[in-house]
């Protein structure tokens, strides 16, 4: 099944530590980086303690691994690069949120699927349609449509991602 991840940094290289997430993810037994969007600039979110800007985007696996797992296997890719959750919203070295894995709907204490800020948030989905065209909510079983792109961050630059943008062709 197909997951997405999305990936944020607003501390140190950005750029530097959200390839490195990519390339980890790609490492791991059980999954296979299909796509990353490239990198958007977007201000801290209101009413958190961030500073800085961050650098956000968003990567697509096939996973073979359960939501569980893979949320275990983003975790431990943050605290390998310096994550403290020591601050809501705060800024950090990386941060990856499990967004939507495909055909799952879950309620549990660590992970809600689909992320439940995914449509309020235009620097998580933009980049996600970029990559994954033909999304659909599990929840609600809607696409998540090209109507909803007013508003997206641009780009930083076209082609800034190191790894090769592929968009991940539709099912069926």
């Amino acid at each position: 099944m197909r997951a997405a991840i999305g990936l944020g940094s607003s501390l140190g290289d950005r750029r530097r530590a959200l390839e490195v997430a990519c390339r980890r993810l790609g490492a791991t037994p059980g999954l296979s980086l299909l796509a990353v969007s490239r990198w958007y600039r977007t201000p801290p979110l209101r009413g958190g303690s961030a500073r800085g800007w961050f650098l956000n985007g968003v990567a697509v696996v096939e996973c073979a691994l359960d939501a569980e797992a893979l949320l275990r296997v983003c975790r431990a890719i943050e605290a390998r690069a310096g994550r403290r959750r020591a601050r809501f919203w705060g800024d950090r070295t990386l941060d990856l949120d499990v967004l939507v894995v495909e055909g799952t709907v879950r309620a549990g204490q660590s992970l809600v699927l689909p992320h439940p800020a995914l449509r309020a948030r235009p620097f998580v989905w933009g980049p996600l349609l970029e990559v994954w065209p033909d999304v659909v909510d599990p929840k609600t079983g809607d696409r998540i449509g090209a109507s909803e792109l007013s508003g997206l961050p641009r780009p930083v630059r076209r082609g800034v991602c190191a790894i090769p943008r592929r968009v991940v062709p539709p099912v069926g």
